[in-house]
């Protein structure tokens, strides 16, 4: 009865092993297809990127935007229609509005903060990042 028992047991093991070993294998082959996927949306977007920025009126943006081929092509295109939204670099904002008029610096222990000043409008940069704006009325 005990040979039995133990038996019994080995052959449970061994099964919950091969059940682990498929699962582990799904999940590996459920990756690869996601990547694979992520791989050909990045190819199909490398091969229309010189088309998109043909599209691109002036020759500045078309030119950062060729040169900086990480910058997504809607944050080209933006930077193209002369506006600014939060999360662009110190760049790409120079690029849209042209240089500020005025810049107020606030400098602490960790962080490097800016106030940039267009008119009525401030846009607040820190540590190279838009990260908020602000209109004076």
């Amino acid at each position: 009865m005990k040979k039995l028992v133990v038996g019994f047991v080995l052959v449970l093991a061994v099964l919950v092993i091969s059940a682990m070993y498929k699962a582990s294998q799904a999940d590996l082959e459920s990756a690869g297809a996601a990547n694979s996927a992520a791989q050909q949306k990045a190819n199909l977007a490398q091969q229309t990127r010189p088309h998109d920025l043909q599209l691109l009126k002036r020759p500045a943006v078309r030119a950062a935007c060729t040169k900086h081929a990480e910058w997504d092509m809607d944050i080209c295109q933006t930077i193209d229609q002369k506006k600014v939204s939060i999360g662009m670099t110190a760049e790409q904002v120079t690029l849209a509005w042209g240089k500020p008029e005025k810049i107020n610096t606030t400098i602490t222990a960790n962080i490097h903060r800016e106030q940039w000043v267009y008119g009525e409008e401030y846009l607040y940069v820190q540590d190279g990042v838009l990260h908020s704006m602000q209109t004076s009325r």
